[in-house]
């Protein structure tokens, strides 16, 4: 289908869409909410799926009571193509007379991670909805966008909550409501019921690189998957879904049961009435009574598994860095503390960056840790010198799944990329003219066997560099904004 507006009635090829779909195409639990609410935020990323809904939802609006707003954020990845995109869901909201707002990744911003990428669409959407007054925000993921994003995080590691992801109605405490009413729709049938209304979308070209994960898993290794079992993995995956999602409400009712200390966010947590509970009831727990306390998103997984391990240890006391503050463990507590942030510069606190996580850092700044395999073209850029040493770094990909991350102390060495030798990371600091004070603010990213790999603003690390034959890499992001 041809990606570029036509001249339509759109209004009439809603309508079309519509009557042409057979029963109750909506989620009946977002269809509820639906019922419930006044505004609504619609997102659109200009796609099939996020068209169909749209479409979908404007032949509804009427009957359900809702006023539809509609949303897209310009990531800038794809320059005009992506300015198209933009201009493309501008003139689809004008078409059916909805309000449109959307924002455009600042040219300021360095090359970020499609975790970065998130976050930063994710924290426009939230704005708009509350400039809106929009108590939710619909989504356009489908069925088959499920068993992506498990194996996805089962790579990295999650718990049921992770992989009963994404869900229909997620709820967040004082943010909108998210609402994602296809997800048992295939992306194929969402596609035939546009292309037989006539109703044209954006493709992004980049969905055939399958450099990128989620493209090679969705062209490559599902199709595998399904000719090696002789079934279709992704309706299972939906089923395992929807099943691990009973098992994560049911734990999170006995957390609250059992721990409500946590869910009511108090100050601190009795250690022995947490050692005295399933594993799998503090860790929700913990990650509720962070959250509360704006800390969760300090702490990436290794750091959360550190976090209950301490807590399990016979050792009496214990001090974990968590962004601006400390996590205090003693004989009888689980307690807190805001770091001193007197200085002009906030120093760095050590934390555990695990691969394929965001690390919150104290100073306000975070890192990446991204998974890749090189493409030529990628390969050629790095081997050129390509790469801002600023911003990011691409290495080898690391043997461990998680790596340290801490200030510089003295007597730390390292041997940068194309340097005849190591030397004293102070005097590499003294060379680029690096104050002082704002020494203690850089992280300094450490592997198991404490070398030093990379430091932002230095190359990488010469004992990690890419070679012509190099395939998986690891690339290490890091921007000084303040997290979303």
């Amino acid at each position: 289908m041809p990606d570029t507006p036509q001249k339509i009635n759109w209004q009439k090829a809603a309508l079309t869409l519509q009557q042409g779909l057979e029963g109750e195409v909506i989620d009946s639990s977002v269809l509820e909410h639906l019922r419930q609410a006044d505004h609504v935020l619609v997102a659109c990323s200009g796609g099939a799926d996020s068209v169909f809904l749209l479409c979908l939802l404007v032949a509804r609006a009427q009957e359900i009571g809702i006023q539809l707003h509609v949303a897209h954020y310009n990531h800038r990845w794809r320059s005009e193509a992506s300015d198209a995109d933009a201009s493309f869901v501008e003139s689809l909201a004008d078409s059916f007379n909805l309000p449109f707002l959307s924002d455009t990744r600042s040219e300021k911003e360095a090359a970020f991670t499609e975790t970065a990428a998130r976050m930063l669409r994710l924290d426009f959407l939230r704005k708009a909805a509350h400039l809106k007054h929009c108590d939710y925000i619909i989504f356009g993921h489908q069925l088959d966008d499920i068993i992506e994003t498990q194996l996805q995080r089962m790579a990295r590691g999650c718990a049921s909550d992770g992989l009963a992801a994404p869900r229909p109605v997620a709820l967040f405490d004082e943010q909108p409501t998210h609402l994602r009413p296809l997800l048992h729709l295939r992306a194929g049938d969402i596609r035939r019921a546009l292309q037989a209304s006539k109703i044209p979308w954006r493709e992004d070209r980049s969905n055939g690189d399958i450099s990128i994960a989620r493209n090679a898993l969705r062209q490559q290794i599902i199709p595998d998957l399904c000719d090696a079992l002789g079934r279709d993995p992704v309706v299972g995956a939906a089923r395992s879904r929807r099943l691990l999602e009973e098992d994560a409400a049911a734990l999170d009712l006995l957390a609250r049961q059992y721990l409500p200390a946590a869910y009511a966010h108090a100050p601190t947590l009795d250690r022995a009435r947490l050692n005295s509970m399933p594993t799998a009831l503090v860790r929700r727990a913990l990650a509720e009574w962070l959250s509360g306390h704006d800390l969760l998103s300090s702490l990436g997984a290794p750091a959360m598994d550190l976090l209950i391990e301490s807590l399990r240890s016979k050792r009496e006391q214990n001090r974990m860095s968590a962004g601006t503050h400390y996590i205090l463990i003693d004989v009888d507590t689980l307690s807190f503390e805001h770091q001193d942030a007197s200085d002009q510069f906030v120093e760095l606190q050590a934390a555990v960056l695990g691969i394929g996580e965001t690390l919150f850092l104290s100073t306000g700044a975070f890192i990446d840790a991204e998974a890749l395999e090189l493409t030529d073209t990628l390969r050629q850029q790095i081997l050129r010198g390509d790469i801002d040493p600023l911003r990011e770094a691409i290495i080898t990909h690391p043997e461990e799944d998680s790596l340290a991350v801490r200030a510089w102390q003295p007597g730390d060495r390292f041997h940068p990329l194309g340097a005849p030798g190591g030397k004293k990371l102070k005097d590499c600091f003294i060379d680029h003219r690096i104050p002082q004070a704002e020494r203690k603010t850089l992280p300094i990213v450490i592997n198991a066997s404490q070398v030093v790999i990379w430091i932002p603003g230095f190359p990488p690390a010469e004992s990690c560099k890419i070679s012509p034959s190099t395939k998986r890499a690891l690339r290490l992001t890091y921007q000084t904004r303040k997290p979303l």
